[in-house]
């Protein structure tokens, strides 16, 4: 594989991230833990069933949205990044 089939494909790659809104970033084995981290954990909120599991779901969605917009972020850099590198090969 060329320098250039490389760069594509890292492009395609970023490409994937940006339009997916980073969405990709949750099912991800190395970045699951962080997003299914239980924030309330151990706390006296996790008593009471029923608020346990609202606070639980808001803990997950929080985690969720914080990620993947992270993600989404780096992402648009990496596309800009690769698409410039690419458009100066000869």
């Amino acid at each position: 594989m060329t320098y250039l089939e490389e760069l594509q494909e890292q492009r395609k790659n970023a490409l994937i991230v940006v339009c997916t809104f980073g969405l990709t970033a949750l099912l991800m084995e190395r970045f699951r833990p962080v997003w299914l981290t239980n924030l309330f954990e151990g706390t006296s909120f996790m008593e009471n069933e029923g608020l346990a599991f609202v606070l639980k779901m808001l803990s997950f969605c929080f985690l969720g949205v914080l990620l993947v917009s992270v993600f989404w972020i780096i992402n648009v850099f990496k596309l800009i990044y690769y698409s410039i590198l690419i458009a100066r090969q000869p």
